[in-house]
């Protein structure tokens, strides 16, 4: 049984775009803080990192509640299909190959930073999504 009080979620956040990843980041600490959820951030350069930073930190601080928050932005290039399909299913192996992991990815993936911004700003700030995910998760482990 898992004590509410007691968790601590990780939120590991890319802050290549921090104009948008700074309203999801403070979205998702509202909500927590309203459920009285402690948490801690730390912060990456970009969304590449975060799977490897998760997968440290399950190792080093045995934590397994994560946020993953970050923006990958479509280019011109193949790159953003790259960076997008490695780093979901690295989310997905880490969480499926750690007992007890529990990742949201709160990565967006969008076609122009115009889009990111619509997911940001508002009621429709999806750090609100995001963080409600985690909560859910909660629900289903305490």
């Amino acid at each position: 049984m898992t004590k509410i009080n007691k968790l601590i979620i990780q939120i590991v956040i890319a802050n290549y775009y921090e104009e948008i990843t700074n309203p999801l980041l403070n979205s998702i600490k509202k909500v927590l803080t309203k459920h009285k959820i402690n948490y801690s951030v730390t912060f990456v350069s970009g969304a590449f990192e975060i799977p490897q930073i998760i997968n440290y930190k399950i190792k080093k601080n045995k934590t397994n509640l994560f946020i993953a928050v970050g923006c990958i932005i479509k280019g011109q290039t193949y790159h953003f299909e790259v960076l997008s399909n490695s780093i979901a299913k690295s989310l997905l192996d880490i969480s499926i190959n750690n007992k007890n992991t529990f990742i949201v990815n709160g990565i967006l993936n969008v076609n122009n930073k115009s889009q990111a911004v619509k997911r940001t700003s508002g009621k429709k700030n999806k750090g609100i999504e995001i963080a409600k995910a985690m909560l859910s998760i909660i629900k289903c482990i305490k």
